[in-house]
């Protein structure tokens, strides 16, 4: 009893068929979303369209949270230069949750114009020699410059004792924290960024309150991920008078095709569904001056999107006759600081915002790291007895958000709460995706100890295709009332050592389907080795990462498409057999596969979970909760968490067996 070779035996090339459906997908909601922009032509619809762009980052991040009254500053420590100090400080975006800043101010009373410098993805970000040098040329041409930690990152690092399968949750340079922070986040219906971009806001309270801070003149820059989070603070708070992200925006389907990552912090849950590209979120900043700062050789960042996204914009400005305010900068490298930009960011913020005419110093000495930190050891949770982490602020949001998850539904005594779950599953994982006609090709049928082994694939979706796999193990001595949906974890590949479980379950269900779901088993994905590093399939930052996030900017999920396959595999099965009732075994990642297709499914004998793992409360909210990227999906806390399924299952009078065994770590 075997799975199958490559392409599935050489009928069907399905080595990246999931990139190739993900960035079809793309490319179709993108271009709606590209036509629909470039149909604007008046203040008016350009403002319906801004307010849609800031209400759907708002609601998809799950709001903003209310900032505190009181920032609780607390200055550590200065150190001198030339011309300039730096401040050491710390304050409070929430409470007990505390932000570490270092404040470069120039000589001189003031008032000076103010700069927010948001890090990207470096370590340790604000004392970065580079991001050291970008704010004291800015300090001694009269800005004040605030430089802040993001969170999980120098002096917030969040899971400094926290490993996963061997790998560091507190490294990859803030990324791997973002993801694992992220992940949890998505589970509750939101996104890392809300609380970055509370933080961000926090600071520009900060430079707002400083009596040598002109209001009037407040920038914001970043490069990365800082350049992200500049844009979306641009986007949500109109006190950014000026902006400028650096290396951080391109045309969203050429960042896509490149094959890299989108960090959790910046895939914002149907955005692309929504239409909403790079161009929308710089352009809703008009009239206001911004400077794109781009790389011509950005490995992340493609420059054509670049030039693209800018012809965009300054066509949007035009609207309100400020086309001159868009400014570009490209510097002859590849993705960089903004100090590496070079000259021409510095001397547009001098001439926006600043006092004196820009001119460059050749020699600007940087400390070292420990010497601006803001706290004893370098740590805020060593600092502060009562420090809350990222996790207790999720927690929080979960609990005020779905008051009962994590608890049992109370079910109504007839089906209506049975068929209002199916209802919920149906539009989450089925309702975005158009069935097809399977047709299904025999590859081969054989004999093997008693049973016929038939091994078939078809296809699920059309246009963008999707194929599928399976291996029909049929006894012709038990009767066929109610044949099984198989789901290992790695699928077929588990061929032929699982033959023997095959076959028993052949013999209990009459026939055992087992089946390769998208991007599993036969069907698996190659590995996509951007970056080059990144060579974990199912890991942190993995293959499976980029396609669940990918997935996640189309307003879907890899969970979702999956159940969708085996809700697709229940009906050949039905029709193989003409059986009325199906059952569905699952294994690990499977059995929530199994879990969910059975709730979306009618006529349903019953269900077999082996080695469940937790629910998605639990993976929300544990602080050292397994990472599964198999498993991201957006909004299943509340109201179609493991939990709910289970009881609806259970009110449907389908039998639900679960076998306790051990939580697989991901496979390479």
């Amino acid at each position: 009893m075997n799975g199958f070779g490559d392409a599935v035996d050489g009928y069907f090339d399905v080595e990246d068929q999931l990139s190739r459906y993900l960035l079809q997908r793309a490319d179709d909601l993108g271009s709606k979303g590209r036509d629909r922009t470039a149909a604007i032509d008046s203040r008016e619809d350009f403002e319906a369209h801004r307010e849609r762009v800031r209400s759907t980052l708002r609601s998809r991040i799950g709001g903003v949270p209310e900032r505190p009254d009181d920032l609780s500053v607390e200055t550590t420590g200065r150190r001198r230069g030339d011309g300039y100090s730096v401040e050491l400080l710390t304050f409070e975006s929430r409470p007990d949750f505390h932000v570490t800043a270092n404040c470069y101010v120039p000589d001189g009373d003031g008032p000076h114009p103010g700069l927010l410098f948001l890090c990207g993805h470096a370590e340790p970000p604000k004392s970065d020699p580079l991001n050291q040098k970008a704010c004291i040329e800015l300090a001694l041409h009269g800005f004040v410059v605030l430089i802040i930690d993001p969170i999980g990152q120098g002096e917030r690092k969040q899971y400094p004792d926290v490993e996963l399968e061997g790998t560091a949750v507190s490294g990859g340079g803030g990324t791997f924290p973002h993801s694992y922070a992220g992940q949890k986040c998505f589970y509750a219906g939101a996104n890392l960024a809300r609380y970055m971009i509370n933080d961000d806001r926090c600071a520009l309270d900060y430079l707002h309150s400083r009596d040598d801070v002109d209001d009037d003149r407040i920038g914001v820059a970043g490069t990365s991920g800082g350049g992200i989070q500049t844009l979306y603070l641009s986007l949500l708070d109109e006190r950014a008078d000026v902006a400028v992200p650096c290396c951080s925006i391109s045309h969203r389907y050429e960042r896509l095709k490149t094959g890299g990552r989108t960090h959790a912090e910046q895939a914002i849950t149907g955005s692309v569904a929504e239409g909403i590209d790079d161009a929308d979120l710089v352009a809703a900043m008009a009239p206001r001056p911004v400077c794109i700062g781009a790389a011509a050789s950005d490995r992340y960042f493609p420059i054509e999107g670049v030039h693209e996204t800018v012809a965009a914009v300054r066509r949007l400005y035009d609207i309100y006759d400020a086309g001159e305010r868009v400014n570009l900068v490209v510097g002859d490298t590849g993705h960089c600081s903004v100090y590496e930009l070079g000259d021409g960011v510095f001397e547009w913020l001098c001439k926006r915002l600043g006092d004196i005419e820009y001119e460059p110093h050749d020699e600007l000495p940087t400390l070292d790291e420990a010497e601006l930190h803001c706290t004893p050891r370098g740590c805020v949770c060593d600092a502060y007895a009562d420090e809350r982490t990222i996790d207790d602020l999720i927690r929080e949001y979960v609990t005020k958000a779905y008051p009962d998850a994590g608890t049992k539904p109370a079910v109504d005594s007839d089906c209506e709460y049975a068929e209002r779950l199916r209802r919920t599953l149906t539009e989450a994982f089925v309702a975005d995706r158009e069935s097809c006609e399977l047709f299904p090709r025999l590859i081969s049928r054989t004999e093997s100890d008693g049973v016929q082994v038939e091994r078939v694939w078809f296809k699920t979706e059309r246009d963008p295709d999707i194929v599928c796999t399976g291996v029909l193990v049929t006894d012709p001595e038990s009767a066929t009332e109610s044949p099984a949906v198989v789901l290992y974890e790695r699928g077929t590949d588990e061929l032929p050592k699982r033959s023997e479980d095959v076959a028993s379950l052949a013999r209990e269900h009459g026939a055992a389907f087992v089946f390769d779901p998208r991007g599993v088993g036969a069907v698996r994905n190659r590995n996509i080795p951007v970056p080059n590093w990144a060579d974990h399939h199912d890991g942190m930052y993995g293959t499976e990462f980029k396609l669940a996030n990918d997935a996640l900017l189309l307003g879907s999920s890899l969970l979702g498409m999956r159940v969708f396959d085996v809700f697709r595999a229940a009906s050949f099965l039905r029709s193989e057999t003409d059986a009325e009732r199906v059952s569905f075994v699952g294994e690990g990642i499977g059995a929530y596969h199994s879990l969910y297709a059975a709730g979306i499914a009618r006529n349903v004998d019953r269900v077999t979970l082996r080695s469940l793992g937790p629910s998605f409360f639990e993976l929300a909210t544990r602080r050292e909760a397994p990472f599964r990227p198999q498993l991201t999906a957006f909004d299943v806390v509340g109201d179609r968490d493991v939990l709910h399924v289970l009881a609806a299952l259970d009110r449907r009078g389908v039998r639900v067996e679960q076998e306790i065994g051990e939580w697989k770590t991901a496979d390479r």
